[in-house]
């Protein structure tokens, strides 16, 4: 019960209990005098009624005012006391108590501020110390944060859920370019300020890379050590939806008993070496068949002037003159860099080695429409392997029988392998007619995903990137028989055994390193409902609103969003929004007297059509946080039947953690929040700047309300309801 409660209850009681005794008096004295006695003081009380009367109003006003007095002077800054110095205690060391109220009330308030000047010294010593013994474990903590942001591949931690831990420059850099461009019905120029999905801290990876791209890596390593291979690191190439090519090696992560953690995600933009390897082998073809085509010229020639010696001069001249012009043709090819070009970069080559029957039998394994598929070997050495990207081959040859299925109504019952040369040949077998070789050029361009995995590589694309071959192919001796062969090269054509590229493992320590910290990977998961999550555990978008005026429901309109991410009770300062929105309207001038944003300021910006799916994207899995909240969701509710974008977010209300933290305190906005809990706010009425310091006081919230018994996001809206402000409708 609340100390002002206790209070009142307590003077009710005093009241009614000397009324009661009063009473009781009465009624004894009455009984004790003669009648005689009662006639007189009855008439007595008749004939003096107003003066009784007034003598007890007057001692009761007495009584009232003598509370009033003790409660405005004792309790109310009693109460005051308690909370300014639960601040002073918890979230802003600096913040001094001024209350009004008795003297000892102020001695009290003195002796507290005095307390509070002796523990900040002595809080700025013990900090010095901190900082010094600090200072070396600082300066390596730079020196890997510098390393990591200027490292020239793109790095990602994740946790085994696939949330994002860690991300350096680079990253963001690659995958902000690796972002299609916006297909929507905006004016051009708005385009840019409205960027498509997003990489940041506690945000899914899954958002970003395919999800069986990184299940299937994970499969991979896990085969690997199985094995005890070296090397238990997975390669891949990731085609984005901008169709860059990004060549992604994942690097598992251990904890101190061997068991995955996470994962790390090494990534390169390889979209301009693919390129430039695939215009090199097409000039390179084309300087094959022009040299061919010489050489066969010359070898003609030569074989007619063998065949007649005795030709006449002017025809052997002539024979002559076609030698030497083929011969300058090879020359030019040779010398002029036709062949090769010097300097060429090529890719690294992302291709993993599997033993050829391993390849086979994962894809027997993972199809279930090839289950009573029977695997041949012919004339090969069963450890042969073969030099393949295995996740897009393998969804290539599901590709293709699922193609025969379908489309040329044939079941592919047998697979043929086998060996000539250097060179690994797979048959697919089936009775019936043959594919044509239109028919198999029209798959080339098909994705061999379908539209379902989001995987866009084509499946000429997957061929040319594993350097295979398929064509169709019929048997002379069994014409019912048709198959489609493909050609893998060998892992190790040359026999030589081929050099691991061995990565040593990160494992986890069991105490913490000085440089860096990694508990974030024990943080709990998403798989509890989140009312039943700790404040501190969940993560928040804090934003704020500017809008044309105070009406929702009279057409006015959001013309500015900001918001900020708040992480483990971080704020996230390069993960915010700050945009402006064009309202199809004018501004009114009182308006933008308080937040200064002019018509001309929103020409040529984004409408809120645009803007909110974006913003919606940005909040997903979050929980909402601004102050006076109605008023904020009552406007983006306001543009649900536009935009077809709805907020189903949990939401909390610092105005309403306030009045749950200070209900002695009447004045609950944002300035006076901010002030209370030694906030600084720079940017008053801008979006973002609200947004950031709401965040900030949010923050140093969470304390408080753990201290009044409030540590779960159910625990904080069930006590926003029994609010005042809960009942405020906009």
């Amino acid at each position: 019960m609340r100390l002002n409660n206790k209070f009142w209850l307590f003077a009710i009681v005093c009241t009614a209990f000397t009324t009661a005794i009063t009473v009781t008096l009465a009624v004894i004295f009455w009984h004790q005098i003669d009648p005689p006695g009662q006639e007189l003081l009855i008439r007595l009380l008749k004939e003096q009624f107003w003066y009784f009367f007034s003598t007890g109003v007057f001692l009761f006003a007495a009584f009232g005012f003598t509370l009033d007095w003790f409660f405005r002077f004792y309790i109310i800054p009693l109460n005051q006391l308690i909370e300014e110095t639960r601040i002073m205690n918890t979230v802003n060391p600096a913040h001094r108590l001024n209350i009004d109220g008795s003297r000892e009330v102020r001695i009290i308030s003195a002796l507290i501020n005095t307390l509070g000047d002796q523990y900040l010294s002595a809080q700025h010593i013990i900090d010095q110390s901190i900082a010094a013994a600090k200072a070396k474990t600082e300066a390596e903590r730079n020196l890997l944060a510098t390393i990591m942001a200027e490292l020239t591949q793109g790095v990602l931690i994740c946790n085994l859920s696939g949330r994002i831990l860690l991300y350096n420059r680079k990253a963001q850099w690659l995958l902000d370019k690796a972002r299609p461009s916006n297909s929507g019905e905006a004016p051009e120029e708005a385009t840019p300020s409205v960027p498509k999905g997003f990489i940041g801290l506690d945000r899914s990876i899954y958002n970003l890379i395919e999800e069986p791209l990184i299940h299937y890596a994970f499969k991979e390593i896990q085969d690997k050590r199985d094995r005890q291979s070296k090397s238990v690191t997975a390669r891949f190439v990731w085609v984005t939806g901008s169709r860059r090519q990004v060549e992604v090696e994942m690097l598992p992560i251990l904890d101190e008993n061997e068991q995955f953690a996470g994962f790390a995600l090494i990534l390169t933009d390889t979209t301009q070496q693919f390129e430039h390897t695939r215009r090199l082998d097409h000039h390179l073809k084309i300087s094959i068949k022009n040299l061919r085509s010489a050489i066969a010229a010359i070898r003609s020639t030569v074989d007619l002037m063998i065949q007649f010696p005795d030709m006449e001069p002017d025809r052997k001249k002539t024979f002559l003159d076609i030698i030497a012009a083929e011969t300058e043709v090879l020359n030019r090819l040779l010398g002029s860099g036709g062949i090769g070009e010097s300097g060429a970069v090529y890719p690294r080559d992302s291709l993993s080695s599997i033993k050829a029957i391993d390849f086979l039998a994962g894809i027997k394994d993972e199809s279930a429409d090839v289950a009573d598929l029977r695997i041949e070997l012919a004339e090969c050495d069963s450890r042969c392997t073969i030099r393949v990207e295995n996740y897009s081959m393998r969804l290539a040859v599901a590709f293709v029988l699922a193609q025969l299925r379908d489309e040329c109504h044939v079941q592919c019952k047998r697979i043929r392998l086998t060996v000539p040369g250097n060179l690994v040949q797979l048959d697919f077998i089936w009775q019936g007619p043959p594919v044509k070789i239109e028919q198999l050029r029209r798959w080339y361009d098909l994705p061999v995903a379908g539209d379902r995995k989001g995987y866009t590589l084509t499946l000429k694309e997957v061929l040319e990137h594993n350097h295979a071959e398929l064509w169709p192919h019929t048997h002379k001796d069994n014409p019912d028989e048709a198959c489609l062969r493909l050609f893998i090269p060998m892992a190790h054509s040359d026999g030589k055994p081929e050099a691991e590229d061995v990565r040593t493992l990160p494992q986890l320590p069991k105490g913490r390193p000085e440089f860096f910290d990694f508990d974030l990977f024990h943080q709990a998961g998403q798989t509890p409902e989140i009312e039943k999550r700790i404040l501190g555990e969940l993560v928040y978008t804090v934003f704020d609103t500017e809008t044309t005026g105070l009406d929702p429901r009279g057409g006015d309109e959001i013309i500015s969003i900001g918001a900020i991410r708040v992480v483990n009770g971080r704020l996230l300062h390069a993960e915010t929004i700050n945009q402006l929105i064009y309202p199809n309207r004018l501004v009114p001038p009182d308006s933008t007297k308080i937040h200064g944003i002019t018509d001309d300021l929103l020409k040529n910006k984004p409408t809120i059509e645009i803007v909110l799916p974006f913003f919606h994207r940005f909040v997903q899995n979050t929980v909402l946080v601004a102050h006076n909240a109605a008023f904020d969701m009552r406007m983006l509710q306001m543009k649900e039947k536009r935009t077809g974008i709805r907020f189903i977010n949990p939401v909390l209300d610092t105005m309403h953690l306030s009045a749950i933290l200070h209900p002695s305190h009447g004045d609950h906005t944002l300035d006076t929040i901010a002030r209370q809990l030694g906030v600084n706010m720079t940017r008053r009425h801008d979006a973002l700047g609200d947004a950031v310091a709401t965040g900030e006081v949010f923050v140093k919230m969470i304390p408080l309300l753990n201290e009044r018994g409030i540590f779960t996001l159910k625990d904080a809206l069930v006590a926003s309801q029994r609010t005042y402000y809960a009942r405020l409708k906009y």
